[in-house]
């Protein structure tokens, strides 16, 4: 079982306690439908993990509270664990999706938060099959386990962009929308935290993040990404590239490139959509 999908509309409509948001050469996976796996690609050498929680209050100061840049090379299992403590109900890695086609090639259909518009590398559009990846279970993976993880899409790529798939058999293909930036949202009760537990140089490290306070929330990011990309070297580029590199198995012939280009005139749009550095999943063949 991958990911479990669930409708956007049942997801709790009040605000995410904590919110973890994910950006960069990252690959999800959930082959349970309970534990979600990231990992975290250590070849694109251009890209540099950093890791960091801060405590958002309105009209308040953000509270930092915890940050690690570098790999997390430094435990002998995941590099850092996520998880829920307290009395638990349901254990779930929710893939949060609408009864709408999500439409990549004209860039409509499903809502922006429909957690199918992070690309599926092992779904109909990429390879269509089950794809191993040495990264999870290792120093270069995080696991998020015993809780709700309710998936979806962060951010979209920007209107302005398109990015072709091509492989060397078949015609290229434009897409015009695709999830640029994942995240997967925590409610907790009164008896629950949110635990994180990592190693640095030292020591053993652990961050438990209860309820935050009135109108408050815990925010996570989790970002392999170049440290600066200037905006005009980001067309043309292609992150799939860096992919294959923890991806063994795959034929030349049968690698797809995925290479941004300007779609409409006008100013670039500032910020992390306009970078193709995306999450992907790897969520099964019929994963969406």
């Amino acid at each position: 079982m991958a990911f479990q999908p669930r409708l956007l509309s049942t997801v709790p409509g009040r605000p995410p306690d904590v919110d973890i948001i994910f950006h960069g050469q990252l690959l999800l996976r959930s082959r349970d439908g309970v534990n979600c796996e990231v990992g975290v690609n250590p070849l694109a050498l251009n890209h540099q993990l950093s890791i960091w929680s801060v405590t958002k209050v309105p009209g308040q100061p953000d509270v930092v509270n915890m940050r690690h840049n570098g790999p997390l090379n430094f435990r002998g299992v995941e590099g850092m664990t996520i998880g829920v403590t307290g009395e638990i109900d349901t254990r779930a890695a929710w893939k949060c999706v609408s009864n709408d086609a999500v439409d990549p090639v004209q860039g409509g259909g499903a809502p922006p938060q429909d957690f199918r518009w992070i690309l599926n590398l092992e779904g109909s559009l990429f390879h269509n099959s089950l794809l191993q990846c040495p990264l999870f279970g290792t120093q270069n993976s995080i696991k998020l386990t015993n809780g709700e993880y309710f998936f979806r899409t962060g951010v979209r790529s920007g209107s302005n962009l398109k990015y072709v798939r091509r492989r060397a058999a078949g015609n290229p293909t434009d897409f015009r929308r695709i999830g640029a930036v994942a995240r997967a949202s925590v409610f907790l009760n009164q008896t629950q935290s949110l635990v994180m537990t990592w190693r640095d140089a030292t020591a053993e490290q652990t961050l438990a993040l209860g309820k935050p306070p009135t109108n408050g929330i815990h925010e996570i990011y989790v970002e392999n990404t170049p440290l600066f990309i200037p905006e005009t070297s980001a067309i043309g580029h292609d992150e799939l590239v860096e992919y294959y590199k923890v991806l063994p198995g795959i034929n030349q012939a049968d690698r797809f490139t995925f290479h941004s280009e300007r779609e409409n005139p006008g100013p670039f749009d500032k910020g992390t959509p306009t970078i193709p550095c995306q999450v992907i999943r790897l969520d099964e063949p019929g994963g969406g």
